[in-house]
């Protein structure tokens, strides 16, 4: 898995302060933001176009992610 380019998540950051995500969950929404682009790099999304984030969360359905993660990572995709 790749890393986030370090302007971008530092970008990503600092959105995320903006829209006053708690601290405690940034680590969380990186997460889900480095699986989601290595999704739509393995499935020949781009990101973040309309179709992709419906296909990443069917894919964690399939994964059986807990109740909270897909809502988790619908925000934190829906922030990027």
């Amino acid at each position: 898995m790749r890393a986030i380019p370090p302007t971008l998540q530092a970008n990503y950051l600092a959105h995320l302060k903006e829209k006053m995500v708690p601290l405690t969950t940034h680590l969380f929404y990186l997460k889900w933001l480095r699986y989601y682009l290595d999704f739509c790099e393995k499935y020949h999304f781009l990101p973040p176009q309309g179709t992709s984030l419906a296909h990443f969360l069917r894919k964690l359905q399939e994964k059986r992610q807990s109740p909270g993660q897909p809502q988790q990572a619908r925000h934190a995709i829906s922030l990027y």
